[in-house]
């Protein structure tokens, strides 16, 4: 796991200590990142986040799909937040706009929903070390 990925969204989640964090990361394991925590609630602040680590965050998406043999634009299509917004093809044009292009203003379903699977990511990833 990248450990600049790893180290923005604890920055994030704005905790005040590794227990509030550990505690914080546990409730994004079991409830989903949908619930809100930290900076991962609006729309402005999950977009922002995105665009700031997207590099990370597209490598992250790219070795998960590598690793259940699946294309990133059905990974990403298929998170449970755009499943119904990625029903037709403009949703799917949207989902590369922001991994292989440059994201438009209005890409904010799929840019949230690439911060929230970050999150959701490390949270996994640390709570499991």
């Amino acid at each position: 796991m990248n450990e600049n990925l790893i180290q923005a969204v604890k920055d994030a989640l704005h905790c005040d200590d590794e227990e509030e964090l550990m505690d914080t990361l546990q409730d994004v394991c079991t409830y989903g990142a949908n619930n809100g925590f930290g900076s991962f609630i609006y729309y402005s602040d999950t977009c922002q986040f995105f665009l700031d680590n997207r590099r990370d965050i597209i490598d992250l998406v790219n070795e998960l799909a590598d690793d259940m043999g699946e294309d990133v634009i059905s990974l990403v299509a298929g998170f449970g937040c755009l499943k119904t917004y990625c029903a037709d093809r403009e949703g799917k044009d949207e989902i590369g706009r922001a991994i292989y292009g440059t994201p438009a203003d209005d890409d904010t379903q799929v840019m949230n929903a690439l911060a929230w699977f970050a999150l959701e990511e490390v949270a996994r990833h640390l709570t499991n070390n």
